[in-house]
């Protein structure tokens, strides 16, 4: 009990400094672990509001209308034959992004930037399961209807990520385009084509790291801020269109 006196106070009745730095210490201790484990869990709530909202922008043909391409300013899939104009499901537009930015914000409760790229594959009639012969075209689109979206961290997110259509360098995989699968269909008696390669998206989202108390504790306001990292998260699904066996329907070959 003396030495343990003697451990608060020293000679002249004082806090001892040994007791002052290791509460201080512990508290750091204690901050610093909050931080990161609320961090942790943030980015996983994070990783499974992006799958889901994937999962369901790639059910598309049982929620959304069929889309004109000819008629979509981003994206044109007729190029020089006009037969390769399609009307398809699995096309989306800046209205059907936005819907996913208020769903991804109301599955995570916090403001949501959110990107979708889509990478359509123009088989090549002569060689039409030849990735070679083939054309890539890509689709994108950005909704952000909040605060954060001119923040500098997000910005940089988005920017650093590979381009659909283009080889990836660090990847088990050379290209997006090795993800796509090649599905058997009837066959198609204008073109002759008996599959497809099925479109791959890319989904992509955003939110400023508001858990942190450190972030808090400098930034009452809870504006997003520049100076730390945001979470991030993106999923890559291929498109699951229902209604496959009549070449005549909005899930169609894509030829060039």
């Amino acid at each position: 009990m003396k030495y343990f006196g003697n451990f608060f106070r020293n000679k002249d009745g004082m806090m001892s400094i040994e007791f002052a730095a290791s509460f201080c210490l512990f508290s750091a201790l204690v901050f610093i672990i909050y931080d990161v484990y609320s961090t942790i869990m943030l980015q996983n709530k994070l990783e499974r509001a992006n799958y889901a909202v994937a999962s369901i922008f790639r059910e598309r043909s049982a929620f959304y209308p069929v889309i004109d391409g000819t008629n979509n300013h981003k994206i044109s899939l007729c190029h020089s034959n006009p037969s390769s104009c399609h009307k398809s499901y699995e096309l989306f537009d800046d209205a059907q992004v936005q819907e996913l930015e208020k769903l991804a914000t109301s599955l995570l409760d916090s403001e949501v930037v959110i990107k979708v790229d889509a990478l359509f594959i123009l088989q090549n009639v002569e060689h039409p399961k030849s990735l070679n012969h083939a054309k890539l075209v890509a689709l994108s689109s950005e909704s952000c209807s909040s605060g954060i979206c001119n923040n500098t961290g997000i910005r940089s997110y988005f920017d650093s990520l590979p381009s659909i259509t283009e080889n990836l360098t660090n990847s088990a995989i050379a290209s997006y385009s090795d993800l796509a699968p090649y599905a058997p269909r009837f066959i198609d008696t204008t073109t002759g084509l008996d599959g497809r390669w099925i479109p791959i998206y890319r989904v992509s989202m955003c939110i400023v790291n508001e858990e942190s108390l450190y972030l808090k504790w400098i930034n009452s306001n809870r504006k997003a801020t520049d100076t730390f990292p945001n979470l991030c998260s993106n999923t890559v699904v291929i498109s699951r269109c229902n209604d496959i066996t009549n070449v005549n329907t909005a899930c169609p070959i894509y030829h060039r």
